[in-house]
């Protein structure tokens, strides 16, 4: 399906889904900037529950592009080509349920590591949160200092 009837019959509806998208893990990311000794919040933080929830999301995603809008033809591998892949409304959601759910993985590894090592790490979370790798290169960085300091 062209992107154009994509947006025309799909746009409040590709609204909602990308609100949708990112209102799924703010919770989770919140409950592990505000309350990082509840022990609920430390169960829920498992990198391998929430995040494999969320892959469900993301794979309906994958399966709506495949089957509803059909994957639009790739006109190679630079970065031309990808961009105007990643223009098409489904592709860019699946492209973001992505991220989405493998930053949250990261920030939940961050936060569980944090835990058994007894350190808070907001800031590495926020980071993590917004930027991704930028968060775990924080935190990596803040262990190696730490390890240091303690020499």
């Amino acid at each position: 399906m062209p992107v154009w009837m994509v947006e025309l019959f799909g746009n409040a509806r590709l609204n909602q889904a990308f609100l949708y998208l990112n209102l799924t893990v703010v919770p989770f990311w919140l409950a592990m900037l505000l309350f990082p000794g509840n022990p609920v919040v430390r169960r829920l933080a498992n990198p391998f529950f929430i995040p494999a929830v969320l892959a469900v999301v993301y794979l309906y995603a994958v399966y709506m592009l495949v089957t509803v809008t059909g994957v639009p033809p790739m006109a190679g591998i630079e970065l031309r080509a990808m961009r105007k892949f990643i223009d098409h409304p489904m592709v860019f959601l699946v492209v973001w349920s992505h991220y989405l759910v493998i930053d949250l993985f990261l920030g939940m590894v961050i936060f569980q590591d944090a835990c058994k090592r007894q350190i808070r790490a907001p800031i590495e979370l926020l980071l993590c949160w917004f930027f991704g790798p930028a968060g775990l290169l924080a935190y990596v960085l803040r262990l190696v200092f730490r390890k240091f300091a303690w020499r």
